[in-house]
C-alpha cells in the first residue's frame, strides 16, 4: 500500500508521498484539499484493520492525542475512516527527526539542554493527564521548521488505569534499546518508565551511542534489567562528572529512586552541564534578580516628604540681632591682660636671646683658651 495511495485522494486529502512506516501504519505527506495545507497522513492498511485489537490501537492513539494540546507535542488535526482503513491527520513536521540528527554523533551540550527541555516539557504535560507514552526514543522526536522538538506517536500510549488487554495482547511493546526494566519485564508502569526512557534518548545524545545495546532484542533487555549504568566519560571525556550522577539517577533499574518528573531531571542535566554552557549561577537559591530599588525607581513613584512642623520651623528659623540700647555692657578687661594677650611677652623674648649671647661668649671664650695653651 505504500506506493498506492501516492497521487491519489484519500478522503479529503491528496497523498503526495510516502514518508514511512511504524510498527502498525504507514505515514505520508499529503495536502488538504480545501485550502492546500500540507499535513502527516498515517493510515491503519486494511490487512491490519480487520483485526480488532490493532484497530482499537490505533483509534486509541487518536482518542490520547485529543487529550493533548501542547506547544511540543505534535498536533492531532482530524481523523476518521476511508475505504474501511482508519486514519489520523497530523501537523506536517518539515525538520528531520531526533535519530536522523544521532547518525552524525552526539549532540552540542546546548543542544541536548534544549531538546531535553522541549521533550520532558511535553512528556510531563502527557504525565500530568494520565497519559504514558511508553515508546520514548529519538525516531519518534521530531523537528519543524524552526528547530523546535516535538513529540510524537502515541500509538501505544496508555491511559492510567486503562484496561490493559489492548497492549498486552500483542506481547511486548516498545522499542527494546529504550525500554525501561519494568516494562522489560512486562510489569505495569508509571510516568517513571517514560523517564528511564529518556534518560536512554538523553546518554546517546551526549555520546552517540546506547547505554545498552546487544545482537539481539532479548540481549538488550537482559541488560536493561541486569547491567549497571556504563560511564558516559569513557566516550566523551570532556563531559563533567556530575553528568554521570545524573544518568545513574534516570538509569536506575527502581523506578522509585529516578527523578520525579521530566522536568526535575531536565534542570539537574542544565546544572550538570553549566560549565559547558558557559553559564554559572550567582549563587544557590539566590533570589531573582529584580530592579535596583534605589536606582530603578521610577520617578514618579517617590512621595512627597511630610510637612515641617511649625514648631520646627520656627525653632530652625535664624534670630534678628538685638537692638543696642537692650545689649548688656561687656565687662572692662584691665590693661595688663589686654596686653598679655594682644602680644607675646616681649620680656620671654629678651630673656631667651640674652641666654643664646651668653652661650655663644662661652664658646669663643672656650676656643680663645684653647689657643692660647
Amino acid at each position: 500500500m505504500n506506493n498506492t495511495l501516492i497521487g491519489t485522494t484519500f478522503g479529503s486529502y491528496f497523498v503526495i508521498e510516502h514518508l514511512g512506516a511504524g510498527g502498525m501504519a504507514s505515514v505520508y505527506r499529503a495536502r488538504r484539499l480545501p485550502d492546500n495545507y500540507q499535513v502527516a497522513l498515517k493510515i491503519l492498511p486494511l490487512h491490519l484493520a480487520a483485526n480488532d485489537t490493532l484497530r482499537h490501537r490505533f483509534l486509541r492513539e487518536a482518542e490520547t492525542a485529543a487529550h493533548l494540546q501542547h506547544p511540543h507535542i505534535l498536533p492531532l488535526i482530524d481523523f476518521g475512516e476511508e475505504a474501511g482503513m482508519p486514519y489520523l491527520v497530523m501537523q506536517y513536521a518539515d525538520g528531520d527527526t531526533l535519530e536522523k540528527r544521532l547518525e552524525s554523533g552526539p549532540l552540542p551540550v546546548a543542544d541536548v539542554v534544549c531538546i531535553l527541555a522541549e521533550v520532558a516539557g511535553a512528556l510531563d504535560h502527557a504525565h500530568a493527564r494520565g497519559i504514558i507514552h511508553r515508546d520514548i526514543k529519538p525516531g519518534n522526536i521530531l523537528f519543524d521548521d524552526r528547530g523546535s522538538a516535538l513529540l510524537a506517536d502515541f500509538g501505544i500510549a496508555r491511559l492510567m488505569n486503562a484496561d490493559e488487554h489492548l497492549t498486552a495482547a500483542g506481547g511486548f511493546l516498545g522499542t527494546a534499546a529504550y525500554a525501561s526494566p519494568e516494562q522489560c519485564r512486562g510489569e505495569e508502569l508509571t510516568p517513571a518508565s517514560d523517564i528511564y526512557s529518556l534518560g536512554v534518548v538523553l546518554f546517546e545524545m551526549l555520546t552517540g551511542t546506547l547505554p545498552f545495546d546487544g545482537p539481539t532484542p532479548l540481549a538488550i533487555i537482559h541488560q536493561h534489567i541486569s547491567e549497571p549504568v556504563p560511564n558516559p566519560l569513557k566516550h566523551r571525556p570532556d563531559l563533567p562528572l556530575d553528568i554521570t550522577e545524573v544518568l545513574r539517577k534516570a538509569l536506575a533499574k527502581l523506578p522509585g529512586i529516578r527523578y520525579r518528573s521530566a522536568s526535575a531531571m531536565s534542570e539537574a542535566v542544565r546544572h550538570a552541564l553549566r560549565e559547558l554552557l558557559g553559564t554559572q549561577p550567582l549563587a544557590e537559591n539566590a533570589p531573582p534578580i529584580g530592579p535596583d530599588p534605589v536606582f530603578d525607581k521610577p520617578p514618579h513613584s517617590y512621595s512627597s516628604p511630610p510637612p515641617i512642623p511649625d514648631r520646627l520651623l520656627r525653632d530652625l528659623a535664624p534670630q534678628p540681632p538685638a537692638p543696642a540700647s537692650q545689649s548688656s555692657p561687656e565687662p572692662a578687661i584691665s590693661p595688663l591682660l589686654a596686653d598679655v594677650t594682644a602680644e607675646p611677652d616681649r620680656r620671654a623674648w629678651l630673656w631667651m636671646w640674652l641666654a643664646v649671647a651668653a652661650m655663644l661668649a662661652a664658646v669663643v671664650a672656650l676656643i680663645a683658651f684653647a689657643i692660647l695653651r
